[in-house]
């Protein structure tokens, strides 16, 4: 069998994980160990030496592209027989196995968009005395779109989880809030028939235990299960493909608990770390030969990782011996930062057979990609974003300093006047002001008799004419402090469930981005063209592979894939780890996800943070410390 194999191309660990033959088996595979090759290489094991039926082999991934890829890799190593395997996402085999007992078509999966409208709908219909303050005031609450976001992804975690709504604390709405939008999308999902994935999980699960007929059915289909990625299973997922597996329990997982970094969509890496409990039984291997990384920063991300308890321990080497390829280097600020990487994208781009998508910049957060983004394009680097970032200039206090100079600077939008005259409150009824383009004499004709708000009117128009003459940089200071903008948004603030540090944060940002820019109008150009910037970054289908840019990819995002340049930017405590990481738990999952970051790196691993003297609170990274001292 060795033989058949190819004994050059595969480790003893590879080997032993392939040529497995019943029964369950853990396979830790630590990064670029070649887990794809040993999941694909014991399939065709399975079938051409095993004699196992091809049909009655499932193959579980968490994503289409990874089902895709297995299956194309698969069928290369087959020299392209056309072995009847099962590849699919856990979405896809729960669906196919409630299609057959429930009649399910397509048309009962919620579409994304269909979502949003539906959770929109919940909300405006939310009754008063349930409401927060915060959605009472819609103009004041933050962008409608980011927000049904935020409770998607915590009602998707309730599913996944199995927990009740009334255990979770939600970070977007009220306790009582969230109860009762969990409670009504699920009752409109049910009265229209609809289903989203994560019901899939849910009904699968109830099928499965309450008809032993169709249970039986689908353990004699499959009576091999192979899983992909086993550190992002949720608990649920976990309980159906149990009951498939029995009670042959040929289970074969590959995965790395060092890689678990999803637990916000569910994923427990708990499930991994004591499956041999639930499989005593159960042989293991590790995968521990790196086949992507150079030797220094797999040693690095190793003594990085050490510091998580709750973990195999396991010890990864580097099959390339190369090093000195990492740096760490600091930045007086975060344009600064951005600065060097155009230039050392610029200097790698000089070298012969050097392409844009050789490179990687990984971020904790979209929000943190603007600077990096706005540099690029100033420079005309092309690159390309995986997931829209949140715009900086979209929100609620961006769109009133906007509105502020643009009124400074023409003053013949009366919307941007009515967004201003009473931020901060200045007394200026609506129905005072004209409806189109108009003086400041005839505001205080119409305002004649209330002394009081005609002086407010007179200093609001001095306070524009200062505007005028200021660069970016100075007049959003001036709106913050000179003309009382900030202290506002603090007296606002005290009814929102917002941290005020998270507002100061976004003004901070603001103010920052606006240094980049010599004048008023350049920056408001920039601002008006932003959107369309951003999405020319976007990849559009069927043309990425084709579009050669440098990649801006979260930290999340970029698993799974490799780069033989990776940067990593804004490494300062409160980005990563991540400020709302309290937790021993959360600590060790930031951890984790670094630890993904720098292992995505082939050839070079550049890791940056920024000291900004003037503000004082910016430090480096407890994790830079962990990489740097030897155990």
């Amino acid at each position: 069998m060795i033989n058949n194999l190819g004994e050059n191309h595969f480790n003893e660990a590879q080997i032993k994980a392939i040529t497995h033959g019943a029964g369950a088996m853990l396979v830790l595979a630590g990064p670029g160990s070649g887990k794809t090759t040993v999941i694909t290489q014991r399939i065709k094991y399975l079938i051409e030496v095993y004699q196992v039926k091809p049909e009655e082999i499932l193959v579980i991934t968490f994503t289409k592209a990874a089902a895709a890829e297995m299956q194309d890799r698969f069928f290369r190593i087959t020299n392209e027989k056309a072995y009847p395997v099962n590849f699919g996402t856990f979405h896809a085999v729960f669906f196919q196995i409630l299609r057959h007992t429930y009649r399910f078509t397509g048309e009962n999966i919620i579409r994304e968009s269909d979502k949003y409208r539906l959770l929109t709908r919940v909300l405006e219909e939310l009754p008063p005395e349930i409401a927060s303050q915060e959605q009472k005031e819609s103009e004041e609450a933050d962008s409608s779109t980011e927000r049904i976001q935020r409770i998607l992804e915590e009602i998707s975690k309730v599913k996944n989880s199995g927990i009740s709504p009334e255990e979770v604390k939600s970070e977007t709405v009220s306790q009582e809030e969230f109860i009762y939008i969990y409670q009504t999308y699920k009752r409109l999902m049910n009265q229209n028939r609809l289903i989203d994935f994560d019901d899939m999980v849910l009904l699968c699960r109830d099928l499965l235990m309450q008809r032993q007929e169709t249970l039986q059915l689908w353990q004699e289909r499959f009576s091999y299960i192979l899983i992909d990625e086993f550190q992002d299973i949720c608990p649920l997922q976990y309980e159906v493909v149990r009951l498939l597996a029995k009670p042959q329990n040929n289970l074969f997982i590959v995965g790395d608990d060092d890689q678990s970094i999803y637990g916000f969509r569910g994923a427990s890496p708990e499930i991994m770390l004591h499956f041999q409990n639930d499989y005593p039984n159960a042989a293991q291997v590790l995968l521990n030969e790196n086949y992507r990384s150079k030797r220094d920063i797999v040693d690095a991300a190793g003594r990085l990782i050490m510091h998580n308890k709750e973990r195999f321990s396991k010890e990864i080497k580097a099959h390339n011996t190369a090093e000195n390829s990492i740096r760490i280097m600091p930045f007086p600020s975060k344009q600064q930062q951005a600065l060097n990487i155009t230039e050392l994208i610029k200097q790698y781009m000089q070298q012969e057979d050097a392409k844009y998508s050789d490179i990687a910049i990984l971020y904790r957060t979209n929000n943190h990609t603007v600077y990096t983004a706005n540099q690029l394009m100033k420079s005309s680097i092309p690159f390309i974003m995986k997931e829209k970032p949140k715009n900086i200039y979209g929100s609620s206090i961006a769109k009133d300093i906007v509105a502020y100079i643009n009124y400074a600077l023409k003053q013949d939008m009366v919307s941007d006047f009515y967004r201003i005259m009473n931020r901060p409150v200045r007394y200026i009824k609506r129905n005072t002001v004209p409806t189109k383009p108009f003086q400041m004499q005839e505001l205080l004709q119409n305002n004649r008799g209330t002394d009081y708000v005609c002086k407010n009117v007179v200093m609001l128009y001095e306070q524009l004419h200062v505007i005028r003459r200021l660069t970016p940089f100075s007049a959003v200071n001036y709106i913050r402090k000179g003309i009382g903008y900030e202290e506002y948004l603090k007296k606002q603030n005290q009814s929102k469930n917002i941290p005020w540090e998270q507002v100061v944060e976004e003004l901070d940002d603001l103010q920052t981005c606006a240094k980049d820019f010599e004048t008023l109008e350049e920056w408001l150009e920039h601002i008006h063209n932003y959107d369309t910037m951003v999405e020319k970054a976007l990849p559009k289908k069927n043309k990425q592979e084709d579009f050669d840019a440098v990649n801006i990819v979260t930290m999340h995002a970029s698993k799974g894939l490799e780069w033989k340049i990776v940067i990593l930017p804004d490494v300062n405590e409160n980005v990563v780890p991540h400020k709302k990481a309290v937790t021993d738990k959360e600590l060790e999952e930031e951890r984790r996800m670094f630890y993904v970051a720098m292992t995505r790196a082939k050839e070079h691993l550049f890791i940056f943070y920024v000291y900004e003297k003037e503000a004082g609170n910016f430090l480096p990274s407890r994790f830079i410390g962990e990489i740097t001292c030897e155990a």
